[in-house]
């Protein structure tokens, strides 16, 4: 059962800014792309304003780092250096989904909502799983990072798209290897 949303919408909301607003592809928020990337995670969107664009956005960047990090040590210190800058006040809440902890103290700013809950996220993440589930997507072309909470752990894809490209790039390989062995 999961009762950390931490791990799940902190995490998410993670990945989900980062290849949204850094990277090759990624670009600048405007307000309504804003929410649009951070509504799937139970975030109060209607509270992000245009004075919040340039901090998130900032954020994502040091978040980006992070997945990149091959060593553990390096993330630890890294999560720390964000845990470090974001105050947190755990209290139980109800506001009509359950009784559940929240960790920003009441009232705080939207970005900062944001910042303390994909700080916490990744904190479980490490604390749970190590790096082996966090990191750079694996197909050759793509740069944008996946987080992996799943059951099996197997995740080394951004998406399904660059898992089906690059199964299907090595299909081929394999094929004219085997192809090429043929007639030797």
């Amino acid at each position: 059962m999961e009762v950390n949303g931490y791990r799940s919408d902190g995490v998410g909301a993670a990945v989900a800014m980062v290849n949204a607003w850094t990277g090759e592809e990624g670009s600048a928020p405007d307000v309504q792309s804003a929410r649009d990337v951070l509504r799937p995670f139970s975030y109060l969107v209607a509270d992000l304003d245009e004075s919040a664009l340039e901090p998130l956005l900032a954020w994502a960047r040091e978040l980006r780092a992070f997945f990149v990090l091959g060593d553990l040590e390096a993330a630890v210190a890294h999560v720390n250096g964000l845990l470090e800058r974001v105050e947190s006040r755990p209290r139980l809440v109800d506001h009509g989904y359950g009784l559940h902890l929240h960790h920003a103290p009441s009232g705080v700013p939207f970005v900062q909502r944001i910042r303390i809950s994909t700080a916490l996220g990744l904190a479980n993440l490490v604390a749970d799983y190590g790096l082996g589930r966090s990191g750079v997507c694996a197909a050759a072309v793509c740069d944008r990072v996946f987080a992996d909470t799943s059951r099996n752990g197997r995740k080394r894809y951004c998406s399904d798209t660059c898992a089906n490209r690059a199964n299907v790039a090595a299909h081929r390989a394999r094929r004219r290897a085997a192809e090429g062995a043929g007639r030797a």
